[in-house]
């Protein structure tokens, strides 16, 4: 079997209402094979994947594919379970496929479903494709193909373009309401609804937050000031020179309370502006043992001071 191309279809199409992914294959000396043909391809196949037997196929219930493999199914079929096993096997929410004649007796094309917020131009479900060719073609042969470093490999792949953390919960959460959600490119940037009423959201960040905003929002130090001066409880803090001065500096601001703060607080550090401080500040929890000097720790340009105090 070949791969000999994968579309896209982003939106509501004629399968589905999600977006899917086509793979057009050519079975060439598979054409006109069915599994039966091949005596003991389906027992090699399911011992390389064993998730195989709880799809449900055309039958409705786990097995079904199984009972189609063991009554002869071509091979077109096959690989599109194959691909669907694998995509959930690295955490793709993908569970639709389908295969369709695609005009010569040995063409075929594979639809899969594919996750709504996953790039258009992903090379995942193509990966995924060609590492079930190869599964496939294993089996033919004799072998039960190990699938678990190139997978490792796409696995890897996936995680790094799906949406952040908070980007992907404020996607789910519009979804919820009803209001449509469209990423763009593979940033973590969501479209939300359409024509005059449509918000564009970065993170936490909308298309109507203002700059003097982000700036407050950035210098922990006079966010909260602000916040305090509004009457909103805000966390006592200092500002250390270094995370190694901040157990000090969280100890003399204790003293200063006259044992008023927490009892046992930790002193956690947190960068003192958030855009220059990637990976600066957090778990300054003690000083460290006498005669030992601090580990040292990278600190990114601009990134001058930290905020610490009790938590």
């Amino acid at each position: 079997m070949r791969l000999d191309h994968v579309r896209r279809l982003s939106g509501p199409n004629v399968y589905l209402s999600r977006p899917v992914a086509i793979a057009h294959l050519d079975l060439q000396g598979l054409t006109g094979h069915e599994t039966t043909d091949h005596p003991g391809f389906a027992e090699r196949l399911v011992t390389a994947l064993p998730g195989l037997a709880s799809h449900h196929c055309a039958a409705g219930r786990p097995g079904g594919l199984l009972d189609a493999m063991e009554r002869g199914t071509y091979f077109g079929h096959v690989a599109e379970h194959v691909t669907l096993e694998l995509s959930g096997l690295i955490g793709r929410e993908a569970f639709f496929g389908r295969t369709v004649r695609a005009g010569g007796p040995g063409s075929y094309d594979v639809v899969l479903e594919c996750p709504r917020d996953e790039p258009p131009g992903s090379p995942v479900v193509e990966r995924l494709v060609g590492l079930a060719l190869l599964v496939v073609g294993g089996a033919l042969a004799g072998r039960v193909p190990d699938t678990a470093a190139e997978l490792a490999e796409i696995a890897a792949e996936h995680e790094a373009e799906r949406l952040g953390v908070s980007t992907a919960a404020l996607a789910a959460a519009a979804r919820r309401r009803g209001v449509p959600v469209r990423r763009v490119d593979d940033l973590n940037l969501l479209r939300l609804g359409y024509g005059r009423h449509r918000r564009t959201v970065w993170a936490a960040m909308t298309d109507a937050t203002s700059a003097i905003g982000m700036e407050v929002a950035g210098d922990k130090r006079l966010a909260h000031r602000l916040l305090a001066d509004a009457g909103l409880p805000v966390p006592d803090g200092r500002v250390a020179a270094s995370p190694a001065a901040g157990p000090r500096s969280a100890a003399r601001h204790r003293r200063a309370r006259g044992g008023q703060a927490r009892r046992g607080a930790s002193g956690r550090g947190r960068p003192h502006r958030a855009d220059g401080a990637a990976g600066g500040g957090g778990g300054v929890r003690r000083p460290p043992p006498a005669g030992r000097p601090p580990a040292a720790r990278p600190r990114a340009r601009g990134a001058a001071r930290t905020a610490t105090g009790p938590r």
